[in-house]
């Protein structure tokens, strides 16, 4: 698998993963460069707990402290980044 196959793949499930958590809003409404934290309200703490659980849990990986900020959860594209970089 190529590398952007492999991007998009995994931004793919991202996407069904916060269509999942958030479903006020649809896949139709979310792309790599959909703001995340602090443009969507229903983007809280809760929900920000919630997807990485299910982040750590889909991909079998292990997000650090370091790795939960606002920076790689701005959008769904650096969100991807963060998956892959921990792989």
């Amino acid at each position: 698998m190529t590398s952007a196959q492999m991007t998009q793949q995994t931004s793919e499930q991202l996407i069904k993963l916060l269509v999942a958590i958030i479903p006020n809003y649809d896949e139709n409404f979310w792309h790599a460069d959909t703001e995340l934290f602090g443009a969507i309200a229903e983007f809280d703490s809760m929900a920000l707990v919630t997807l990485i659980g299910e982040i750590e849990e889909y991909f079998d990986i292990t997000l650090d402290e370091d790795d939960i900020n606002a920076d790689n959860f701005a959008s769904v594209k650096s969100l991807t980044e963060l998956v892959l970089a921990s792989h």
